[in-house]
């Protein structure tokens, strides 16, 4: 058994092992009466080969769509009246199906997980619902100026990577897939090897233990090998300015970062609190620099993005047309005093308490607490150092700060949207 603490509601311990092939880690929350539990996919959008993008989000939003027993009205009317709620997610590197329930109701919850996990129908009508979900919402992005820009500047900060391409696919990609498709990746990256089971809860660590060994034994699988993950490496660095352009447009807006380490990096508290004193709430240096002293932001902020192999500082700012260079330059010289200047004691203990609070915020339920040892544990290698994180942050000097900005913020990638020419 491993212990850890983990915010304002106690320690958390759990257990890691493995289960028929799965790597778990189980939470024991006795006497709250519910469990949350993900079972997390460890392949995600990186993991997808030229010909392939958007097939590990699009086969995960398939998962809970019907499987070979049960229509998805029939998987979603038996959650329902176990008062149970389940869900899919996506990403870079993983993707999941996760639920929350009583502990009552677990057995029979957890089965209908795991039979969607296991036994996908892929029906073709299901299919081509989801498919023009995805189309709508695509289409949606294209009219959002931040989430457009940012998936262009994405693709230029992580050209030539797995992460250099949105987990979701563009529209092409969503009108390629198929129920074959997804029917080969399932097969392929599906399996007990690639789970990491998280779960928190009320209950007792060997019943959940000996429920999930029969719900993974006799996996219906190909006889195929698993395929390994691709994205081993983190992408090189190539930073790149990309000029776009949109009819009808009022507003300019601009997405901009540079490159950073991996939460494993001893820089990474340092970035994670210069993020937070450049960008993050209402008192950080972009904010009171650029719109309140010298009004160019309608839609302004800063965060520190991480994945497996690597991650990015990002900056936007959303302004006038004929304030982008100065928002632009702006940017760049807030970043740029944090590389040349000592944060304040004020500064640096702001940032600190904006983030360990968002931690402990983070903790405050089973699905949260399920989400932070998942990710931790595929992320840094072991869900232990998630809680030790705190005390990292707690550890960090402005000097500190100041070199790791020095060291990660060079080269910045800037993706800048302006109104069409003429």
């Amino acid at each position: 058994m491993e212990a850890a603490h983990g915010g304002s509601s106690g320690p958390v311990r759990f257990e890691r092992m493995k289960i028929v092939g799965a790597d778990a880690l189980l939470a024991p929350r006795p006497g709250t009466g519910l469990l949350a539990l993900a079972a997390i996919i460890r392949r995600g959008s990186a993991d997808e080969r030229e010909g392939e993008h958007g097939l590990a989000s699009f086969t995960a939003s398939m998962l809970l769509r019907g499987t070979q027993r049960r229509s998805s009205e029939q998987i979603a009317f038996d959650l329902e009246s176990l008062g149970a709620i389940a869900g899919e997610g996506d990403g870079m590197d993983t993707c999941s199906l996760n639920v929350r329930c009583s502990t009552e109701a677990a057995p029979r919850a957890l089965e209908i997980l795991f039979e969607s996990l296991r036994e996908p129908a892929f029906d073709a009508r299901e299919h081509e619902v989801h498919r023009q979900e995805l189309l709508a919402h695509l289409r949606m992005i294209e009219d959002e100026k931040f989430s457009y820009t940012y998936r262009e500047y994405v693709k230029a900060m992580f050209t030539g990577h797995g992460y250099g391409h949105a987990s979701e696919g563009e529209l092409a990609d969503a009108e390629r897939i198929t129920p074959a498709d997804c029917r080969r990746w399932h097969a392929e990256m599906i399996r007990p090897e690639t789970l990491l089971i998280a779960a928190v809860g009320d209950f007792e660590v060997g019943a959940l233990r000996d429920q999930l060994a029969g719900l993974l034994a006799d996996w219906p699988v190909n006889d195929g090998p698993v395929r390994p993950r691709i994205a081993t490496q983190p992408p090189a660095d190539h930073p790149r300015e990309l000029e776009l352009r949109k009819p009808e447009l009022n507003q300019g807006f601009i997405v901009g970062g540079f490159r950073t380490p991996p939460i494993t990096d001893p820089d990474y508290a340092a970035l994670r609190l210069g993020s937070a004193a450049l960008g993050e709430g209402f008192a950080g240096r972009i904010f009171t620099e650029l719109r309140e002293k010298r009004s160019l932001a309608y839609a302004l902020g800063a965060t520190l993005r991480s994945y497996r192999l690597t991650g990015h500082q990002v900056l936007y700012i959303g302004t006038k047309p004929e304030s982008i260079e100065e928002a632009r330059a702006g940017l760049l010289r807030e970043a740029d005093y944090l590389k040349h200047n000592l944060l304040s004691d004020e500064e640096l203990n702001r940032a600190r308490e904006y983030v360990l609070g968002k931690f402990v915020m983070g903790q405050q339920s089973h699905a949260q607490r399920v989400s932070h040892l998942a990710w931790w544990e595929d992320a840094a290698g072991d869900a232990a150092e998630g809680w030790r994180y705190p005390e990292r942050l707690r550890g960090v000097t402005a000097a500190q700060v100041r070199e790791a900005a020095r060291k990660w913020w060079v080269e910045p990638t800037m993706a800048v949207l302006r109104p069409e020419a003429g």
